[in-house]
């Protein structure tokens, strides 16, 4: 691959890229710099990375490697994001747009049958990237107590999306079995 396909090929993967080191440093100006480096070095090597799928893919990881190095650098601050999250985001841009918009829309619909303590504990946690001591402060419960509810949020989420996957799975499979069946 030429260093211009490799620069066309990060401009139309913009969007899902910021979006992804954003959601890692919470800092828009920040994941602007961080993607202005990972593009350049990706110029730089794209005949050593291969195609556009390589690309794109070695962008995302070099992205999260950038960004985690930034927070270090800017005083050690954690990641308000755990590595499983960071890990399906960044499996997240391996999927077709329609397969991930169905995943958010999934997320979302999951997130709704969440009871309201239950969401206000994910948004001071994940939306306002508090620590578990600062949640449970803020809450007056016991930090043990909010790991609790963010494993068992988790558990309730992924179980709810797999559910909801199930589903449209099976939808998607009943017009194939009819028309097997009828002919």
């Amino acid at each position: 691959m030429d260093s211009g396909s490799a620069a066309r090929a990060l401009f139309r993967d913009r969007a899902r890229l910021l979006g992804f080191v954003t959601a890692i440093v919470r800092d828009p100006h920040l994941a602007d710099d961080i993607f202005q480096d990972v593009s350049l070095l990706a110029v730089q090597r794209a005949a050593r990375i291969g195609g556009v799928e390589r690309l794109l893919l070695w962008a995302r990881k070099t992205a999260r490697c950038k960004a985690m190095e930034a927070l270090r650098a800017r005083g050690g601050r954690s990641v308000a994001l755990d590595d499983d999250v960071l890990d399906a985001l960044e499996a997240e841009g391996d999927e077709p747009d329609s397969r991930a918009a169905e995943r958010v829309d999934d997320l979302r619909a999951c997130m709704q049958r969440l009871s309201l303590r239950a969401r206000r504990i994910l948004d001071l946690r994940y939306g306002h990237g508090l620590s578990g001591a600062q949640v449970a402060g803020t809450l007056a419960i016991g930090v043990a107590s909010v790991y609790v509810a963010l494993s068992r949020i988790h558990k309730a989420l992924r179980d709810c999306m797999a559910r909801r996957r199930r589903m449209a799975d099976r939808r998607d499979e009943r017009p194939v079995a009819r028309q097997l069946h009828w002919r």
